[in-house]
């Protein structure tokens, strides 16, 4: 497991690659919450809960430099999305564990949904639009009873950020996705549970447990946010040479294949297995910090990486 800030020591003294990698970068893929945000999605508050400004000011100075692009990559929905990117001076976001690519068009004022699943046939992409979504299809597929039957009180709707949603279910509990999958193998509609990290919710009707209650979102199969994340250096004209992502879950990490690096936060690794799936990922480091805090000092590191370029 390789921790950033070692790392970026060793480069700077001329061992390693990480200062090329962070000097190339063009679009740094960032997951929200527990990345960006803090507890209760909080964007002004330190890794301890308390009050700051560090993070905010990290998006103000990101943002002041024309050759670098901060893009969500996230499981909230378009509408949440829209206006996080607003409130934070973004444009184009990936939406809903990567089954929404969404872009801004400034000279029209229109901005542009694209629902991304990639194991679906073309018949049943063909019939998703603005009017029939993905996650209508989902949710005719029976899939959330199966769900539901199989895991009582086990898991649950992520109330009340399961609403306004396009393309997947949002869901919080304590189950094994891979487990849970074997139950969609027989639907006509290929959908997939994603686990997308450690939460920590004010309210659930969960069982009682000491393991740590997660995210997951019931999504088309094949929609994650590494694919986005591909699709979307396609759409820009980047390789993954020019790309980085930040997170704090197992969805996030599993972007690693399809960016240059990726920068697990402190706080991944309360999430079961991580740090063994960490030893597995080649070009995967951990901040010192957790969250806001973390997140503000890679993208330092990146800002003053370029300048020194």
């Amino acid at each position: 497991m390789k921790h950033f800030s070692d790392e970026l020591k060793r480069s700077q003294q001329g061992e390693g690659e990480l200062l090329d990698i962070l000097r190339r970068v063009k679009v740094l893929y960032t997951d929200i919450d527990g990345t960006v945000l803090g507890k209760r999605g909080c964007l002004l508050i330190d890794e301890n809960g308390q009050p700051s400004a560090n993070t905010a000011n990290a998006i103000v100075e990101a943002n002041l430099n024309p050759d670098f692009e901060i893009v969500p990559c996230t499981g909230r929905s378009v509408t949440q999305l829209i206006e996080i990117s607003r409130l934070c001076g973004w444009n184009d976001f990936i939406g809903e564990a990567g089954a929404v690519r969404s872009y801004w068009h400034a000279d029209k004022g229109v901005r542009e949904n694209i629902y991304d699943a990639p194991s679906w046939p073309d018949d049943l992409r063909a019939c998703t639009s603005e009017d029939v979504t993905p996650l209508d299809l989902i949710n005719a597929s029976g899939a959330m009873e199966k769900l539901f039957a199989a895991f009582p009180g086990q898991i649950e709707y992520h109330s009340p950020w399961n609403v306004n949603r396009q393309a997947t279910n949002v869901l919080r509990g304590r189950v094994d996705a891979a487990k849970a999958n074997l139950l969609f193998t027989e639907l006509d509609i290929p959908i997939s549970l994603i686990e997308n990290g450690v939460i920590a919710p004010s309210a659930h009707t969960l069982m009682e447990s000491d393991e740590p209650i997660r995210a997951y979102h019931l999504a088309p199969t094949g929609a994650t946010k590494g694919n986005a994340i591909k699709a979307d250096l396609a759409h820009r004209g980047l390789s993954k040479d020019e790309a980085l992502m930040v997170g704090d879950g197992m969805a996030d990490l599993e972007c690693g294949p399809e960016v240059a690096a990726i920068f697990m936060l402190q706080n991944s690794l309360r999430s079961p297995h991580m740090e063994d799936a960490l030893r597995g990922m080649p070009n995967a480091y951990v901040t010192e910090r957790a969250q806001g805090d973390g997140w503000a000092e890679l993208v330092r590191a990146i800002l003053a990486c370029k300048c020194d370029a």
